[in-house]
C-alpha cells in the first residue's frame, strides 16, 4: 500500500509540471513578436508532447489501481516557478528570445523526473516509463539549445548584413 501511495505522489507530481510546462509555452506562443513565430512550431510540439506524457502516466497510474483524483495535481501553479520566469522574461522582449528560460523550465521538470526515477518502491514499468520520458525531455532541451543557437547565429549575422 505504502507503494501505491509513492507511486501515485510520483505520478502526480510529474503530472503537475507537465500542466505546468503545457500552461507555460502555452502563454508564451500566445505573446510571440514577429521574429519568434518561427518558434510555434516547436512550442507547438512540446505542448502536444506534454500532453501526451501525462496521458500515459495517468495510464500507468490507473491501470495499477490509482484512483484519476489521486493523479490530479492538488493545487494549481505548484510547479509554477520556473515557468512563471520564463513567462516574464519573455515578455520583456529581451534579444536572446529568451529560449535560456526555457532550458530552465526543461531542466527543472528533468530534476523532477530524475528524483522520481531515484524513488524506493517504483515498480518497474512506472520506472521504464519515467526514464523515457526523461529521455524525451532531454531531447526537447536539446531541441531549445539548437534553436537557440540559430537565433544567435541569425543575430549576429544581421547587423554585419546592416553595416554591408
Amino acid at each position: 500500500m505504502k507503494n501505491l501511495s509513492t507511486t501515485a505522489e510520483c505520478l502526480r507530481d510529474l503530472v503537475a509540471f507537465h500542466a505546468e510546462r503545457i500552461n507555460g509555452y502555452e502563454n508564451m506562443r500566445n505573446k510571440f513578436s514577429p521574429e519568434e513565430t518561427c518558434l510555434e512550431s516547436l512550442f507547438t510540439g512540446f505542448i502536444r508532447q506534454s500532453k501526451m506524457m501525462k496521458k500515459e502516466l495517468y495510464d500507468i497510474g490507473t491501470s495499477m489501481g490509482i484512483k484519476e483524483e489521486m493523479l490530479l495535481p492538488q493545487q494549481e501553479g505548484e510547479y509554477g516557478l520556473a515557468w512563471s520566469v520564463v513567462k516574464a522574461v519573455f515578455s520583456d522582449r529581451m534579444p536572446s528570445y529568451s529560449l535560456d528560460k526555457c532550458k530552465s523550465g526543461e531542466n527543472a521538470l528533468l530534476i523532477a523526473y530524475h528524483s522520481v526515477e531515484g524513488t524506493d518502491g517504483l515498480n518497474a514499468e512506472v520506472r521504464a516509463l519515467v526514464n523515457k520520458q526523461k529521455r524525451e525531455v532531454i531531447a526537447a532541451r536539446d531541441w531549445i539549445a539548437h534553436f537557440e543557437r540559430l537565433l544567435h547565429k541569425q543575430a549576429m549575422k544581421e547587423p554585419l548584413a546592416a553595416v554591408s
